[in-house]
């Protein structure tokens, strides 16, 4: 029951890249074409901030938190939050956004520290941007060991595109040999049809780095400082073994896409959630419509489940096998057990054991746990609760702030008249206990075990152990022996 990485993929095992691997996410541009005041990176995919799934991707790539520095400028606090939740990442404020090479400069004393700290440390730097979401760890991978190779200069991920507008291109010789890479403000109109782009993902030589970003002088048209313009220092350097001082690595184009506005979120939404449905299908889960079905990445799903049409798993969903989830179902940060149904039905931050039923058309509030065969009809309702093992809830009931032990029947039309207007007052309730149709618990109220409710009671007192009370208010009217029935 693997989570996914940044593409979709669950990783075999957590990796540790090779000593000396450091990596700098920009994540300082406000994305003016989003025409949002959210900064780009916090814009949701797949319900979570698409910067996190670039961190993911980072952390299976074996980078840790720990060697990873965030540049934030636009949004500032709310991005180091965002980012402070996924783990302790390293933070660079970057005051004024002067471009790529610019951004990078602010990482550079935090990285210097860290090498003065850790001799060896930082040997080698991988930059990507915050809002390029679909890059898979198995990439990073891939380009860390072609790097680590040859040790050039500069390695680079280059892609091509059916249609390049808004990259910049990669411009090689006759040959074939890279020579540099030009903004598309700065292409001349027969540089304009390449098709071979520049997606911004580059590992870098730190000791080669740290001088040349002091090289960068700003753009004629926009006067920014570009990491695009390094490459071409880099190819000036004579390589000790003869190699090119800067090399290549082709990725498919959808992995690197970045998003720069709202319908190209939509599109990487689009091939994340695919990406995630075929390796769920791919480990033996069935989805019996994935046009309809959405499946965050942080998502676990056993063998042998099913998820029926029209169901969202959110956050941090884990459920397990033999399952049975929709059609219509929504479960956020939810722990399903084995041999589960949740029939179009709603469980939130809550805990299902094996063998639960839910729905059709229930809702299981946050921090409710309901144990090994819990039944729940059509209409029913459990809030901050813990229904005991075999517990039965008829339909249009509510259980809220309440503690049921086990083999207690919850008749139709029950509810638990919890808050007085101030306070969520407590229900407790024990083992073997019947409660009619339409009873009324006025917390706070212990029921004891064996005990039972006449249909309509309004229950303002405590109901001892064997006792059935009936009427409003409810009133005794027999007792049983509990300890006999033990016996």
């Amino acid at each position: 029951m693997a989570e996914r990485d940044a593409g979709g993929v669950a990783p075999q095992s957590h990796l540790n890249a090779p000593k000396g691997v450091v990596a700098v996410v920009l994540a300082a541009g406000k994305g003016t074409r989003m025409r949002s005041n959210l900064p780009k990176v916090l814009h949701p995919l797949l319900g979570e901030p698409m910067i996190c799934h670039v961190l993911r991707a980072l952390r299976y790539a074996g980078i840790p938190p720990e060697r990873t520095v965030v540049v934030v400028g636009y949004g500032g606090e709310q991005v180091a939050r965002v980012v402070s939740s996924q783990g302790s990442y390293l933070l660079a404020n970057q005051t004024e956004q002067l471009g790529t090479g610019h951004a990078v400069k602010y990482a550079e004393p935090l990285l210097q520290k860290l090498e003065r700290e850790e001799p060896g440390a930082v040997q080698q730097v991988l930059i990507l941007f915050g809002d390029g979401p679909l890059v898979r760890s198995s990439t990073l991978r891939q380009l860390l060991n072609y790097h680590l190779a040859s040790r050039p200069l500069i390695t680079m991920i280059t892609t091509e595109a059916a249609d390049p507008t808004g990259y910049g291109r990669i411009i090689r010789d006759k040959e074939g040999h890279f020579q540099q890479i030009i903004e598309e403000v700065e292409l001349t109109p027969a540089q304009r049809p390449i098709k071979e782009i520049n997606p911004s993902l580059y590992l870098y030589r730190a000791k080669w780095l740290w001088p040349a970003l002091s090289r960068l002088k700003p753009s004629p048209k926009k006067g920014e400082y570009y990491l695009t313009d390094l490459p071409a220092y880099a190819i000036e350097t004579k390589m000790e073994n003869g190699l090119p001082s800067v090399q290549t690595l082709k990725a498919d184009f959808e992995e690197v896409l970045g998003i720069n506005d709202r319908v190209q979120l939509a599109e990487a939404e689009t091939v994340l959630r695919r990406r995630i449905l075929q390796e769920h299908m791919l480990a033996g889960v069935t989805i019996t419509d994935p046009a309809t079905t959405y499946i965050s990445a942080t998502t676990k799903i056993a063998p042998d489940t099913i998820i029926e049409p029209n169901t969202h798993l959110k956050e941090n969903c884990v459920i397990g096998q033999n399952c049975v989830i929709g059609p219509n179902s929504i479960l956020i940060e939810a722990t399903i057990g084995d041999d589960c149904i949740v029939l179009a039905s709603m469980v939130e931050h809550s805990t299902l054991e094996n063998k639960v039923t839910v729905g059709p058309f229930s809702h299981v509030r946050p921090g409710s746990y309901l144990e090994e065969g819990v039944h729940l009809g059509n209409f029913a309702e459990v809030n901050r609760s813990h229904l005991g093992a075999r517990v039965a809830q008829g339909h249009f009931s509510y259980i809220g702030d309440a503690t049921l032990g086990h083999d207690v029947n919850v008749g139709a039309g029950t509810i638990t008249a919890n808050f007085d207007g101030k306070t969520k007052n407590k229900t407790i309730i024990g083992n073997n206990v019947f409660i009619g149709s339409d009873t009324v618990l006025r917390a706070p109220i212990t029921v004891g075990d064996e005990a039972s409710t006449g249909a309509g009671s309004v229950v303002t007192k405590d109901v001892q152990a064997g006792v059935t009370v009936v009427g409003i208010p409810a009133r005794p009217i027999r007792r049983k022996s509990v300890e006999s029935k033990e016996e």
